[in-house]
């Protein structure tokens, strides 16, 4: 009993009552309830025991600890058995997951003229090809048509890329 009880208050960092202890019949009790030694297959088949029976039929968390608590005890229960649950093969792939339903979709609104919504992609830090280290593509929504800019300006200098793309883009608009 001195044994588990050291080993209980280093895991612990606390001070052990001996009064919390007792022993009958060879069997180590905490408070009433049989204490489990730090052995992961003791551990693991404790808790099998209470999860894994045709019997219990996979609980979750707190009904599987509940059931555990019933007769055994050891430091930090409720981590151990958190973790066995979210490893259990069975359970991940059978428990419905808890989480509220995705919201509604909406569609988009429809976009009545061209150049009223248009998407701008950049991708720069490339390696040199041409010169060129940068691609911007514009996308308008309405038509539909990509308009691909990377060959069209040279980019080596990333820093003025927004001012030469609006440029640009005013340059196509008056264009149409």
């Amino acid at each position: 009993m001195a044994k588990a009880a050291r080993e209980l208050q280093q895991a612990l960092g606390k001070t052990v009552r001996s009064a919390e202890w007792s022993e009958e019949e060879g069997v180590l009790q905490f408070r009433g309830k049989i204490y489990v030694p730090r052995s992961l297959d003791l551990r693991r088949r404790v808790v099998s025991l209470c999860h894994d029976t045709k019997v219990t039929r996979h609980p979750r968390r707190w009904k599987t600890l509940e059931l555990v608590s019933r007769n055994y005890w050891w430091p930090q229960m409720s981590r151990y058995i958190r973790q066995y649950i979210s490893t259990c093969d069975l359970c991940l792939r059978t428990k419905p997951i808890r989480q509220a339903p995705v919201g509604e979709l909406h569609p988009l609104r429809i976009l009545d003229s061209r150049w009223d919504t248009l998407s701008v992609d950049f991708v720069v830090e490339l390696p040199l090809s041409s010169g060129h280290d940068a691609v911007m593509t514009v996308v308008d929504s309405v038509m539909n048509i990509e308009w691909d800019y990377s060959y069209y300006q040279p980019w080596s200098d990333n820093e003025w890329l927004v001012d030469e793309m609006l440029a640009m883009l005013d340059e196509d608009v008056t264009m149409q």
